[in-house]
């Protein structure tokens, strides 16, 4: 889709877009078959420790993840239901645009026989937080990935310390903050690869951009176009291509809530969302779980993460204070389960066990 065509249909999505998401999320007519049921027993965590928005791909007969954290730690596991062992971070070091900092919400992806890593790292220019989005390939999961390039794919032009980016945001749009951007997540389609990714801070958005076959690069003569708005937070998108339609999975609401949780939405448009039906994934109520959010997929199963406290595989409970995390023991533990799909409504379970 070259830029032209992106601009036009951007413009009508930037409209609509609202009638879904502005506000909060409006579930549609198949809602609840979306939500899990039958809590005669919480899921348990199959890896504990923090190891928060999970990025997750199929290593062999098993899996490997990538989290939020120094550098990116990383885990695997031989089986699928085997033991999860952690490998130490991913990436040898931040890219050169970057300062010190955690990385946060990688994406991994396979393609053309390397491995790579897509992650959002801190900048200066941007406040405390502030981050813009980079790619760093390796040839084995389980080592080094080296940063490409020497300024990031994804970062806004008013960034001043940053080298300007193959995607800076241009022109500006003044009704979002001045937060950088995060959660990169990469879809590979017939016509090569996308990048979604949020601007961060409220208002959200979701925005996407082509990437080149290789998946290094912003695709040349492209732009980046918004395709979803929400006056509070959602993040950590992920796209599907299914029979029914395009699939948005993402995170809703504070992360450091037991609220915060996973929705769908599904269009049959993938720049126009302004007729999707939705529905809730995962949340409290549905899984027991505490801020079930982060959501990846590989293959047939679904990875998140979910607050853990005082040491326990047991979810924290549903008045859990971040504030008191460190008194508590705080931890965004992994989960896994089998993502099931009825009439292009996605649901989950089984859970798999630790």
């Amino acid at each position: 889709m070259r830029a032209g065509q992106l601009a036009r249909v951007a413009r009508a999505a930037l409209t609509v877009a609202a009638a879904v998401l502005v506000g909060g999320m409006s579930a549609g007519p198949a809602a609840a078959a979306g939500l899990a049921t039958g809590l005669e027993r919480v899921p348990k965590p199959i890896l504990r420790g923090n190891f928060a928005d999970p990025a997750v791909e199929r290593l062999g007969s098993g899996y490997v993840g990538f989290a939020t954290g120094e550098r990116s730690p990383r885990a695997w596991t031989r089986s699928p239901n085997g033991t999860w062992r952690r490998n130490g971070p991913a990436l040898v070091r931040l890219p050169d645009w970057s300062r010190a900092g955690d990385v946060w919400a990688a994406d991994v992806q396979r393609i053309n026989g390397w491995w790579l890593l897509y992650y959002s790292a801190p900048v200066r220019g941007l406040g405390p937080y502030g981050r813009c989005i980079g790619v760093a390939r390796s040839r084995s999961a389980l080592r080094g990935f080296t940063p490409l390039g020497d300024a990031p794919l994804v970062c806004p032009s008013y960034a001043g310390q940053v080298p300007t980016a193959q995607d800076p945001l241009i022109p500006r749009d003044y009704t979002l903050p001045r937060a950088g951007v995060i959660d990169p997540s990469v879809h590979r389609g017939a016509d090569g690869p996308v990048l979604l990714y949020k601007t961060d801070r409220i208002p959200s958005s979701i925005r996407m951009v082509p990437l080149n076959a290789a998946g290094t690069r912003v695709r040349r003569g492209e732009v980046s176009v918004e395709l979803l708005r929400n006056a509070g937070v959602i993040e950590n998108p992920l796209l599907l291509a299914r029979p029914e339609g395009w699939v948005l999975l993402l995170s809703e609401g504070d992360f450091t809530r037991c609220t915060y949780r996973t929705l769908w939405l599904r269009s049959t448009s993938l720049t126009d969302w302004s007729a999707a039906v939705s529905g809730v994934l995962l949340d409290r109520a549905g899984t027991g779980l505490c801020g079930p959010g982060g959501a990846d997929l590989a293959g047939r199963r679904i990875f998140l993460h979910g607050w853990i406290c005082h040491g326990k595989a047991a979810p924290c409970r549903a008045g859990f204070d971040w504030s008191k995390r460190e008194r508590q023991r705080a931890e965004r533990a992994l989960y896994g389960a089998r993502l099931r799909w009825t009439d292009g409504v996605p649901s989950v379970g089984p859970w798999l066990s630790p």
